[in-house]
């Protein structure tokens, strides 16, 4: 099964993209009660991308099939040029924002400063205040590119097992719990959210043994049974890790999905967000917070933060897409596949 069969991970991933942009906006349009309660609710799509990335892990051509060190330099190759030139083209963009124009840098008790995210230090070392830990709502690129560097050793303790997937899942999720009860949690961040990557390599391997209802139902199974463990040990169920079951059972269950219509139009605009939805995801950031700094001064109303939110995230990630996405995944291609003939 190929990439191309995918249709349901791309709808998934487009709602998980607008889910996270809807949650940061709606604030600014001053929504309030259910619809906000609802629009909130869309920052849990970050855990859908958690899922879909470990479940494309595990497709053929992405670890599966590699064999020996140069299929996994390819493999880091095509993922870094992938995540970090749109990503340090963000960094930079903020770095002259508040470095060179608002001149409002705070202090950084460590001293890292920018360097922090020039070696996506999230992943491991936590971060004095938001500006240090979260600018432009990229903490989760660490963490992506942590499990990445994970990715192909995974891949190989799986090798394609159900269970075997479902041991290092179980393994992961205990390390979540340890590592809190340690009380380092604020360290090593990644061990916090790497069972989330793993659920969705575990949703891949049912995905490749089983039709989607019967990969579902033992993946539900699977959940209900951790549930009832922790519940008897103690541990408490993390609202994020159960609703990451639910995610991870609609992934499996929507895996028949195919548009019967390739050129339809929900076809065509669920292809176009799609292609478009890592720039959408780093670039809404910075039109939210252009909107909040503008907000400060200018009394605007809910459509005309929507209308500067929506137009402004556009333009920008068709920009960001073809000067900086395309140009450095066609690089990222072109040296992989260097690397696969040396």
């Amino acid at each position: 099964m190929t990439a191309k069969t995918y249709d349901n991970i791309r709808i998934l991933r487009v709602i998980s993209c607008l889910g996270v942009f809807v949650s940061h906006l709606a604030p600014r349009m001053g929504v309030k009660g259910f619809w906000a309660s609802a629009a909130n609710f869309g920052a849990s799509g970050v855990y859908l991308f958690f899922l879909i990335s470990g479940f494309l892990a595990c497709r053929p051509g992405q670890g599966r099939t590699n064999r020996g060190t140069e299929g996994i330099w390819a493999y880091y190759c095509r993922r870094l040029f992938r995540i970090l030139p749109l990503y340090y083209a963000v960094i930079f963009y903020y770095m002259a924002l508040h470095g060179l124009l608002l001149r409002d840098v705070p202090n950084d008790p460590v001293g890292l400063y920018w360097l922090r995210y020039f070696f996506l230090t999230n992943a491991c070392i936590p971060g004095p205040d938001n500006f240090w830990s979260n600018i432009g709502a990229t903490w989760t690129i660490s963490l992506f590119v942590f499990f990445y560097l994970c990715a192909p050793l995974f891949v190989r303790l799986i090798r394609g097992s159900v269970r075997r997937a479902a041991v290092l899942y179980l393994a992961l999720l205990l390390l979540r719990y340890a590592w809190v009860a340690s009380g380092l949690s604020a360290y090593m961040m990644a061990f916090y959210y790497l069972h989330f990557f793993a659920l969705g390599m575990l949703a891949g391997e049912l995905a490749a043994a089983y039709r989607p209802a019967a990969a579902a139902g033992r993946l539900l199974l699977f959940a209900v049974l951790l549930g009832a463990a922790g519940y008897v040990c103690g541990l408490e169920n993390d609202y994020f890790t159960v609703l990451s079951w639910g995610y991870a059972a609609a992934l499996l269950l929507t895996g028949a999905f195919s548009w019967k219509k390739k050129e339809g139009l929900a076809a065509r605009l669920t292809g176009i967000l799609d292609e478009y939805s890592y720039a959408i995801y780093l670039i809404h950031a910075a039109v939210v917070d252009g909107i909040v700094r503008l907000q400060a001064h200018v009394r605007l109303s809910a459509a005309v933060v929507l209308a500067i939110g929506v137009g402004m995230t556009a333009a920008g990630a068709y920009l960001a897409h073809r000067w900086i996405e395309e140009p450095a995944n066609r690089l990222g291609k072109k040296l992989a596949q260097q690397l696969k003939r040396e």
